[in-house]
């Protein structure tokens, strides 16, 4: 006999299972939030090394589950400026905020201080039962719901599981579902830095031949440094002490930021492409990292996941409206059609930019850079491609 019923479990409290845990109850639904791992900390003292570029339809998400003012009032550094060039050629792309009329093109934010702030809001609210240091252990299909096994031997009978626990996504395994994909063979090393020339609240991002390098703006005038790089020349760099780092960093950036101390500790992770051959089977939907994990040379990887709760907390409410179940497969495949369709373009694009810029023929270069130029004298390509960093799915003259 289950101990539980609910109405949904999400599995994985990240920042995306998090989020759908408040907008998810802001609907009206009975929420069991599963989380294996620790809470995240933020820490007012020090910065964290991993950070997001929150983008306009992100930030209205975070508006809405009401956690935006606390991450504001703790620490963010809006982008007003995006400066993008090629280390093999001419081409560059440079981006202002004030083309679109907007204050901002986004906010550099620290994943755990997004996840902090989420996770505090939940423990306010009573309609989520927030689980903390159980693991799945067992799904089992019902006629009318999913029972779900915890390893501390407790039951939840759930009419519908949302899987949001990461790119090696258990529930997604238990329920059968393959993904395609492919290792890029690189990592991506991050850190934090402090230029001697400012960083002018803008975004840069070099491509170089063996991978992207980006200075992301934070509010005290520092950086975060994340450097896409082949694995054999990303394991030299994680090895170098402080002093030779830097003079690399600088010289890879072409000194564009002058002079480069280190603020923090490196570290790394591994660059995959995955997406899911299924977003959603019989009252499952997969999520974030779960669904699909993209390139992070745009920073676009924590937005994707963010619209996916955008368009499963709409299709949800669209069902029940209709007085229709939770776990209607007609609702599940409408969510899981359209998400798929929207991630897998922009899982393509930054495939297609990886692969490009990181070729090393004369031609594919020449080609890459009058694009690149071509781009940045159309007001109307550039503001198609503003438009997508913001998070709006429209076309180029909108």
């Amino acid at each position: 006999m289950a101990n539980q019923q609910t109405d949904i479990t999400i599995v994985g409290a990240g920042m995306v299972g998090a989020a759908a845990a408040l907008s998810l109850e802001r609907g009206g639904f009975n929420i069991t939030l599963i989380e294996a791992n620790a809470t995240p900390q933020w820490s007012k003292q020090e910065y964290g090394l991993r950070v997001s570029a929150i983008s306009a339809a992100s930030e209205q998400l975070l508006e809405d589950v009401g956690v935006w003012p606390t991450i504001q009032n703790r620490r963010v550094s809006a982008y007003e400026t995006m400066h993008v060039w090629d280390a093999s050629g001419s081409g560059r792309l440079d981006f202002d905020a004030a083309d679109s009329g907007r204050a901002s093109l986004g906010h550099i934010v620290e994943n755990n201080l997004i996840n902090a702030s989420l996770i505090e809001e939940i423990r306010n609210k009573s309609n989520i039962n927030f689980v903390t240091g159980s693991r799945l252990s067992g799904l089992t299909w019902l006629h009318d719901a999913i029972l779900i096994k915890l390893d501390n031997g407790k039951e939840i009978r759930s009419t519908l599981v949302v899987a949001a626990d990461g790119g090696n996504s258990q529930v997604r395994s238990l329920c059968g579902i393959e993904v395609s994909g492919h290792d890029y063979r690189q990592t991506g090393i991050v850190t934090r830095v402090r230029t001697s020339v400012a960083h002018e609240n803008a975004a840069w991002q070099r491509f170089l031949p063996t991978g992207p390098l980006a200075f992301l703006p934070l509010a005290d005038g520092s950086c975060s440094i994340v450097w896409s790089a082949d694995q054999e020349f990303a394991a030299t760099l994680l090895e170098m002490d402080d002093e030779e780092f830097s003079r690399q960093l600088a010289e890879a950036f072409e000194y564009r930021l002058g002079d480069i101390e280190m603020l923090s500790p490196r570290a790394g992770f591994p660059l995959q492409l995955v997406n899911a051959n299924r977003y959603s089977t019989e009252r499952v939907v997969l999520l974030g990292d779960a669904a699909h994990r993209v390139h992070p040379l745009a920073g676009q990887g924590v937005n994707l996941g963010f619209q996916d709760v955008i368009d499963l907390s709409s299709v949800l409410l669209e069902a029940t409206q209709n007085d229709r179940s939770l776990a209607d497969p007609l609702y599940l495949r409408k969510y899981a059609r359209e998400r798929r369709a929207d991630a897998s373009l922009m899982l393509a694009g930054m495939d297609g930019i990886q692969r490009t810029f990181g070729s090393k023929r004369q031609a594919v270069c020449r080609s890459r850079n009058l694009v690149m130029d071509l781009i940045n004298q159309s007001s109307g390509l550039k503001q198609f491609f503003v438009n997508r960093a913001l998070g709006k799915k429209s076309a180029i003259n909108s």
